[in-house]
């Protein structure tokens, strides 16, 4: 299994070599090093290095930290783009779980984010006095997206897909967007409903257990994945997969966090999540035996139950890889 890292920037190292002291030690793996990001973009005026995505496309899946796009002084092309887009990673997949003594609300939901189109396509025009951006909701997007969220929740014994959308208001993109869901719909055994995005914030934040499986415009999944993380108890236990025909990457959901990089205190467990997920990818394609992401994710459980080790975001006292020890431990 070969499988490329980009570590990222702020605390983008710190966790994802957690995560690599992992792999290694728990399968047999060769690591492809890749460097990308802000910090690799000031020293070499690149976003990426040079043959980066085509070394990338020689692996079998991407582990990746959280990668830095300024809004201000110097700027250069989103790294998260460029990857999603060369390699057509059209699902963004987002469990949350909650904790019984952290989390605020009972929770078991995934979020299933459009990852190419929406607000995030890319087509803005400006002049002195006003600045324009293309919403761009396709109907190949839209079935797509809601195809494979109703084939996660029957894979996963989910029972319930929820479109989440503004057709209210924008008739024309989100109308397209829920009448492509339903279609889909049509042709599972599961339930399917429908919530209006704001309606939606408001229900995961006041009810237990509000969603099953959410499948979102691009936009809509983004920011209510950080609502989500916020119940869950932190932002730093939440992974993600962005999921293509034939290729993944897999990263944290959490950003940079500048104000503690260095200090050897960021929360790991995102980046652990995201590495059990990569192995369940990589297991249902052969290149893992299956169950190896499971027994990661059942020893995080373990920890979270005992608490024993957690860091600073979440009451604890231990560092990012005191937590990345005790879960090799349990492992």
């Amino acid at each position: 299994m070969k499988v490329a890292v980009i570590e990222g920037d702020g605390v983008g190292p710190e966790v994802v070599r957690a995560a690599v002291s992992l792999l290694e030690r728990y399968l047999e793996v060769e690591l492809v090093r890749i460097r990308a990001g802000r910090s690799f973009f000031m020293e070499s005026g690149r976003p990426i290095e040079e043959g980066g995505l085509e070394r990338i496309r020689e692996c079998d899946a991407l582990l990746k930290g959280p990668v830095a796009t300024p809004t201000r002084g110097p700027s250069y092309p989103s790294v998260n783009t460029l990857i999603r887009r060369s390699f057509g990673l059209f699902a963004n997949v987002r469990p949350f779980k909650g904790y019984e003594g952290i989390s605020l609300r009972r929770m078991d939901t995934v979020i299933v984010r459009e990852n190419l189109e929406c607000l995030y396509y890319g087509w803005e025009v400006d002049d002195e006095e006003r600045s324009i951006a293309m919403r761009v909701i396709t109907r190949r997007g839209a079935e797509r997206i809601s195809e494979f969220a109703f084939r996660l929740a029957e894979r996963e014994g989910r029972k319930r897909v929820t479109a989440i959308h503004k057709k209210n208001i924008l008739k024309k993109t989100d109308g397209l967007f829920l009448d492509s869901f339903y279609r889909i719909a049509s042709r599972f055994n599961l339930r399917a409903d429908d919530e209006i995005v704001d309606a939606a914030g408001y229900k995961l934040v006041k009810l237990d257990d509000a969603f099953d499986v959410m499948v979102t415009p691009n936009l809509y999944g983004d920011i209510l994945s950080d609502v989500a993380a916020g119940i869950v108890g932190s932002i730093g236990l939440c992974g993600s997969a962005q999921i293509g025909d034939d290729f993944a990457a897999f990263e944290p959901i959490h950003g940079t966090a500048e104000d503690i990089a260095g200090r050897g205190v960021a929360n790991p467990i995102g980046t652990l999540v995201s590495v059990s997920m990569m192995l369940d990818w990589l297991a249902e394609r052969g290149k893992v035996a299956r169950g190896k992401g499971a027994r990661i994710r059942e020893a995080i459980d373990s920890l979270m139950r005992d608490r024993t080790c957690l860091t600073p975001d979440l009451g604890g006292e231990c560092t990012t890889d005191g937590v990345a020890e005790e879960i090799i431990r349990r492992l």
